[in-house]
Parts: C-alpha cells; sequence; structure tokens
C-alpha cells in the first residue's frame, strides 16, 4: 500500500493545481488518473488554444458566475485570474487578450499549459500514477483507503477533481459522484449546460457549418428575459457555437419543449438602417449580393427563400417583401425543441451539492478531510475562460485547505 499525505484523484486542471498548491513543504501529495495521460480536456478547451481565464475586475469575474456567485466569491479572491496569469508568467508562458476578453496562451497551444502544470508537478516531487481507474474510496478514523484495480493508496486527505460527465471521451464519466454518493453526498442531478440547441425549423441542417460572426439571441421564459450574444453557428440539428451554449447555460433549468427564441443577426444595425442599405446602396445590384456584406451569402439565400423573397435586384423589390426582410434579419425565429445531450455539452450542472461544501476551502461539511475540485462541484460559468478558471481557483484552494488541515492535526 502506498502512504501519503493528500490523495487527488484525477490530473485535470483542477486536480493538477491542487496538487501544486498541496505539494509544500514536507507534505507529501499524489494524483491517481484514470487515462494514461494527464489533462485530456484541458487540451480540448478553446478549440485546442486554451482558454485559461476572462479579463474583468475580481467582482465582475464573481458575478459572471450567477447563481453560484456567492459559492464561488472565496476561491476566485483566493486564486483569481492575476493570480492565475502569474503563476504561468513565472514559468515563462506569456498570454495574450482576445476583445472578447478572453485570454490566450500567446503560443495558442493548450498542450503548454498542460506541459507547465507537469513540470512544476514534478519540482514538487507529485507522482502521478496513470492507468489506475480507482474503484472505491473507504473512510476511517486516522483518513482514507483508496482502492485501485491495481493498487491501494492510504492516505490522510483526499481530493475528488474527477471532472463532470462533458465530453466523457476525456475520462469525466462521473466516478467522483459515485464516490461522493458512497461518503454520504447528495448529488444533484447532472445536466448539460453549454451545449448546442436542437431546433424544429429544418432550414439549419442545410445551413450546417455556416457562423455569423455576432448574433443577439433573446427569448422570454416566465416573464423573464434571457438573452445572449457573440458567434453563432448552424449545426446538423439546430444552432451552436459561443452565444448559443451561454444562452443554453440560462434556459437549461427552464427548457420545456418548443421554447420560440429570436435571433437577430445585425445587432449593430437599426432596422431603418438596414431598410435604406438595400434600396440605396446599389438598387440594380441583387439583394442577395448586397447583403452578403453583412452575412453569409448561404444564409441570405435561405431567408430569401424561406420567405418567399425574389432574390432579384434590390431595387425591383417591394416596400412589403422589403419589411419582411428586414424583419426576419433582425428577428429570425427558432423553436427550440431540446438540448444535445451531456456528451456533448462543454460544461457539466449538477453534481456535489454547494451546500454540502464549505466554500471557504472546499472540504466536506459531512466528512472531514474530504474535499471537491472543479467540475464535480454543482457550479458552472458561462463561455470564455470561466470554467477553467474555477477549475484552477477551487483545485487550488482544496489543496491550499488540505495542507492547512493536517498542521492542524499534526
Amino acid at each position: 500500500m502506498i502512504e501519503t499525505d493528500i490523495c487527488i484523484i484525477g490530473a485535470g486542471p483542477a486536480g493538477m493545481m491542487a496538487a501544486c498548491a498541496a505539494a509544500q513543504g514536507a507534505t507529501k501529495a499524489i494524483i491517481i488518473e484514470s487515462n494514461t495521460t494527464a489533462g485530456r480536456k484541458l487540451l480540448l478547451t478553446g478549440g485546442g488554444r486554451c482558454n485559461l481565464t476572462h479579463t474583468g475586475s475580481t467582482d465582475e469575474i464573481i458575478k459572471a458566475y450567477k447563481p453560484f456567485d456567492r459559492f464561488v466569491r472565496h476561491c476566485i479572491y483566493e486564486f483569481g485570474p492575476q493570480k492565475l496569469l502569474d503563476f504561468f508568467a513565472s514559468q515563462d508562458l506569456d498570454t495574450v487578450v482576445e476583445n472578447s476578453g478572453c485570454v490566450f496562451p500567446k503560443t495558442q497551444r493548450a498542450d503548454d499549459v498542460k506541459q507547465i502544470l507537469l513540470d512544476e508537478l514534478e519540482k514538487r516531487n507529485v507522482k502521478i500514477f496513470y492507468d489506475k481507474k480507482v474503484k472505491s474510496i473507504e473512510k476511517y478514523k486516522d483518513g482514507f483507503v483508496i482502492l485501485s484495480e491495481k493498487f491501494s493508496v492510504s492516505a490522510q486527505s483526499v481530493i475528488i477533481a474527477t471532472g463532470g460527465l462533458s465530453w466523457p471521451q476525456t475520462g469525466s464519466t462521473g466516478d467522483g459522484f459515485k464516490f461522493a454518493e458512497i461518503l454520504g453526498h447528495k448529488i444533484i442531478k447532472p445536466s448539460a449546460v453549454l451545449v448546442p440547441l436542437i431546433s424544429a425549423e429544418k432550414f439549419c441542417s442545410s445551413l450546417a457549418g455556416v457562423g455569423v460572426q455576432n448574433v443577439l439571441i433573446t427569448c422570454k421564459i416566465s416573464g423573464k428575459k434571457i438573452s445572449s450574444s457573440g458567434a453563432m453557428i448552424f449545426t446538423q440539428n439546430g444552432i451552436g457555437g459561443p452565444a448559443v451554449l451561454d444562452f443554453s447555460r440560462n434556459i437549461t433549468d427552464l427548457l420545456s419543449d418548443n421554447l420560440k427564441i429570436s435571433i437577430d443577426l445585425l445587432p449593430e444595425i437599426k432596422p431603418d438602417r438596414l431598410d435604406k442599405i438595400i434600396t440605396a446602396n446599389n438598387p440594380k445590384q441583387n439583394i442577395v449580393s448586397v447583403l452578403s456584406q453583412f452575412l453569409p451569402k448561404a444564409l441570405v439565400q435561405t431567408i430569401c427563400t424561406e420567405n418567399k423573397v425574389p432574390q432579384i435586384s434590390a431595387g425591383q423589390i417591394n416596400k412589403k417583401l422589403r419589411k419582411t426582410l428586414v424583419e426576419k434579419l433582425k428577428n429570425l425565429p427558432l423553436t427550440v425543441i431540446g438540448a444535445e445531450p451531456i456528451e456533448k455539452a462543454t460544461a457539466t450542472r449538477g453534481g456535489i451539492d454547494i451546500a454540502e461544501l464549505d466554500n471557504k476551502t472546499m472540504q466536506s461539511k459531512l466528512c472531514k478531510g474530504l474535499f471537491f475540485a472543479g467540475e464535480t462541484i454543482n457550479v458552472d460559468g458561462p463561455c470564455g475562460g470561466f470554467n477553467l478558471q474555477f477549475a484552477f481557483s477551487s483545485g487550488f484552494l482544496a489543496g491550499k485547505s488540505a495542507v492547512e488541515l493536517l498542521g492542524k492535526i499534526a
């Protein structure tokens, strides 16, 4: 049996950062990872570029996590965006900020982020046991025994950082929820957030792969207006892209059959100006060519076809048809009939109930010495680096708190 002070289960961003924080002084920490390599999901974040975090004041960052903002407050203040960037800068990783506020490595390579974490773990003598799937965790008076297929570990504290259920191909298969339940925790049923939406309209499939740089999506549910803006892409089943993923986060718990939504395809152009563009720019130019200056040609053609607007010169389109066209460009109606399954979601909502955790330490209120970090916890944020930031912040706090608990025990 291997003996250690702190055992971290999961070598994703939360687990690796937890181990970095835990391996202080004489404290011994190890990581058990079911995959043959670390950071499988990390390598996919930000389209392989790794959206590390987001710009903004600490309070602005915290507010973005609503309805989980009160829970994340302490860990974000403890290890927020600037401290995270300072950590990577100390390892010579430069970062760049995009107009959206997203922060990426200057190299645009998620693998560079992973390698820095692995190098840091090596410096701090943290051993990662790969290809070891944990079967169970048993609690004893003086600590825990972690049982794997091939070996067992005795530890005074355990940090569970096994991820949620999204992107299961990376190893996030919900094992942490099972361990938490065995140790007395309530699990909030996992569901998909930051997920593409399925629409009733069939024309979306014909536009699969067609993207729009900036849209405004809105709907009303129970008298409450919900909106999201940013890039969007049509899919085989409906719509996806950052604006849609953020929008899905706000309707996941409210989604019912046949939700009517509206998409403003040109939010920066007011209706009266759009009308003038159609009539005044070049009345002899085909309407598709006129509007293709602002939107993908295939999308313009589809909107014209769906609304019986002839694809003729702009000057030949009468006022009634022009009004219809402007209205659809500014208010494209779609009927959302569902969301893609959790396997296609970027993040998981649900998991460890935050009411059962101490947000100042990430320690269980039910089982002393048991800590959680990252996506195993019922916390999610919008697109743009927020979920990765929480993984790092909660991991850091869990590791630091586990060390402090050892000091109290000693």
